[in-house]
């Protein structure tokens, strides 16, 4: 049974650790669910630290055009608005208060058998940049269908991850590692038996390995690219879908 958490998750306290910095000084973290008051400062974050260097934006040219920053920026607060998506967000703690700067985020999304899932370009989409992200979207996760997954699994709810994001001055510091720790005891807690993503990063990829999930699909660089009919990066080789059970 799918669980609840108040106002969709908000201020619910997931975790907090003490990480060692590379200059030797220590950081305090709080990862807990984002309150619906801060769905805006969630966006400015994500605009700035997921969207402008997440490689599926970058290839669809998106975070270089004004125009279709502004128009993506009213869809991705539409979706982490959405009751159907859960974030975590990361913040600094010192002298035992939660300070308000967002340094990290992990969304995803509830998925439920039966009900439909749309994976198609969204309707009057107004600039090229942003109707090709969604057509790179499309057709990347058709390589592996999320309905197909939850019937292979018999699965009736599903987390599809929406993405991990780490603020530029805090990236090496382990904080994409709690991230996907985190993400079972997101499971366990709202009654949801797996989640899973693509891994589009090195970090992730190494964080998720550590954190026991499981590898159940694999595209070579050179396989993407001609479905993608587009050049990608020389790392890395290939890319991953990965499940983890609550």
């Amino acid at each position: 049974m799918i669980r609840t958490l108040g106002k969709n998750g908000g201020n619910i306290i997931m975790k907090k650790t003490r990480v060692k910095k590379r200059d030797g000084s220590f950081l305090n973290l709080c990862f807990f669910g984002v309150p619906k008051d801060r769905i805006d400062d969630l966006v400015e974050f994500q605009m700035n630290n997921y969207v402008s260097y997440e490689l599926t934006y970058r290839i669809s040219g998106l975070p270089y055009s004004k125009e279709a920053l502004t128009e993506y920026r009213d869809i991705l607060k539409s979706k982490l608005s959405d009751p159907s998506t859960f974030t975590l967000v990361c913040c600094e703690e010192k002298d035992n208060k939660i300070l308000p700067k967002i340094i990290a985020s992990d969304s995803v999304r509830l998925i439920k058998q039966g009900e439909p899932y749309n994976n198609d370009i969204p309707p009057n989409l107004k600039t090229t940049e942003v109707k090709n992200y969604f057509r790179i979207l499309r057709d990347w996760n058709n390589l592996f269908p999320v309905p197909d997954l939850m019937k292979k699994y018999n699965l009736d709810c599903f987390f599809d991850g929406q993405g991990t994001a780490v603020h530029r001055d805090y990236t090496g510091n382990g904080i994409v590692y709690h991230s996907m720790s985190i993400r079972r005891q997101v499971c366990q807690t709202l009654g949801v038996p797996m989640a899973g993503a693509w891994l589009t990063t090195v970090a992730t990829e190494k964080a998720t390995k550590r954190t026991g999930w499981e590898v159940v699909h694999e595209t070579s660089r050179e396989q993407l690219e001609k479905v993608l009919n587009l050049t990608l990066e020389s790392t890395p080789s290939t890319y991953k879908y990965s499940i983890l059970r609550a």
